[in-house]
């Protein structure tokens, strides 16, 4: 497609950032040579080779000179380059007119007939002639007929040869919103059509592909089943109306496909079309690295502690040496690698205490979220375990670590709050009444 690569110059000369594809290495090296850095030059078969070579993102611009006549798949090709536009991007086709070149040469060249099947399949064209050739700008590949998926070509498997590449192919269907939305909502899940050579030439494990008619909404599915009747009134027998239509009267239903499909359409025979919600297409590529997106988002620590109760089910909890000299739980921030809030609250408690708990597999009892503040200037989220209950004899062997504890303590509630600032009782509290059942499981603090 660069030829010597003139065309691709000048849309880097105008702003432009250009890809530039020839099947040619020979050409290629030519058009390097003489416009250096002006295209990223690629070589790439756009009918056989994955394309992953190409932009993620898209193109606004894709121009095919000289190109479309030898193109064995030209349909499909189309609309493979097609869905790589942008929204309000343009394919410009750029050809001789068979009418204008000599016999001998017809095969460089496209006909009259041609040219309008390439202009049909597309929402907007416009043709323009000039020295003997024709410049065709297409916009909005149409949707209708099927066509294989431009992320297929991305795999080398996916290249188009013979069954291999038909069982891969796209099919597009447009619905008025109300049925899109029953898809969308994952109820409608069986899609009644005619056998037109389109629809006929569907296999199962293809892709659906749903098109709402009012915006740009689509929604992908893979074909699960397909099963032809010889009318609608055989079709409803045999299925779920309301996996065809679940907001309308079954009664209706005979009517309103009657009144989609007259009796001309009919008589091709209807199709059910299954399918359920699994993805079809892959996923598009994230917008940013991980490493990126981290550094977009506000940042947290986290906690994980334990909350551990006496023989008498009064809370445990060591008093801090720093700052406030708050009563806490066992337990600490996540700052060792590879540890999970759960580890980090059975390391701590043995480094606070000496003892070794939450050994079994403690259940979770408070979310607590902290925003950042006055105080803190990050976001805090703790998990806080059952620890259970420790024995008499568990409670003497206790060793404190002075660099971070002065004194533990066991007291019913009430003591506790007599001995905590309004805020940490809450925690305290929060975390007594979710371990017996009586309160919610989240709790948010303000700084």
């Amino acid at each position: 497609m660069t030829s010597t690569g003139e065309l691709a110059a000048h849309l880097s000369s105008s702003g432009y950032t250009v890809d530039a594809v020839d099947w040619s290495e020979t050409a290629l090296v030519e058009a390097r040579t003489r416009h250096g850095d002006a295209a990223r030059w690629l070589r790439l078969d756009i009918e056989g080779d994955h394309a992953a070579s190409l932009s993620a993102d898209g193109y606004d611009l894709i121009t095919l000179r000289f190109v479309a006549p030898f193109l064995t798949y030209r349909d499909r090709t189309l609309d493979v380059l097609g869905h790589r536009l942008r929204p309000g991007g343009a394919l410009v086709l750029i050809t001789p007119l068979a009418a204008d070149t000599p016999a001998e040469r017809r095969g460089i060249a496209l006909a009259e007939d041609e040219l309008a099947r390439l202009r049909s399949r597309w929402a907007a064209a416009e043709r323009h002639d000039a020295d003997g050739l024709v410049f065709l700008v297409l916009r909005g590949p149409r949707q209708d007929e099927a066509a294989p998926h431009a992320a297929a070509q991305r795999n080398p498997s996916c290249a188009y040869n013979g069954e291999e590449a038909a069982a891969r192919r796209e099919h597009h269907f447009h619905l008025t919103d109300r049925y899109y939305g029953q898809v969308e909502s994952g109820r409608k899940t069986i899609e009644v059509r005619v056998a037109t050579p389109q629809k006929a030439a569907a296999k199962v494990g293809d892709t659906i592909v749903f098109h709402d008619r009012d915006n740009e909404r689509e929604v992908d599915v893979i074909v699960k089943r397909i099963t032809s009747y010889a009318s609608f009134e055989d079709l409803l027998g045999a299925e779920d109306a309301d996996r065809i239509d679940p907001d309308g009267p079954r009664e209706e239903l005979l009517l309103t496909l009657r009144a989609i499909y007259p009796s001309a359409k009919e008589v091709l025979g209807p199709l059910a079309f299954e399918f359920d919600h699994s993805p079809a297409r892959p996923g598009r590529p994230m917008p940013m690295t991980p490493t990126q997106y981290a550094q977009t988002v506000p940042h947290h620590t986290v906690y994980g502690c334990l909350y551990v109760r006496d023989e008498h089910d009064r809370p445990v909890q060591l008093r801090s040496v720093y700052g406030s000299r708050l009563w806490q739980f066992p337990g600490g921030n996540l700052d060792a690698q590879g540890e999970d809030p759960l580890q980090t609250a059975r390391r701590e408690a043995v480094e606070e205490t000496g003892l070794e708990i939450g050994l079994e597999a403690p259940r979770l009892l408070l979310t607590h979220f902290l925003p950042a503040g006055p105080r803190m200037p990050l976001n805090k989220v703790g998990l806080i375990f059952d620890g259970g209950r420790l024995t008499a004899d568990q409670l003497r062997r206790i060793r404190l670590d002075p660099a971070e504890h002065d004194m533990w303590a066991a007291h019913d509630l009430a003591d506790w709050q007599e001995l905590m600032a309004p805020r940490d009782f809450a925690r305290l509290d929060a975390v007594e009444h979710a371990r017996r059942g009586e309160g919610p499981a989240y709790l948010i603090t303000h700084t």
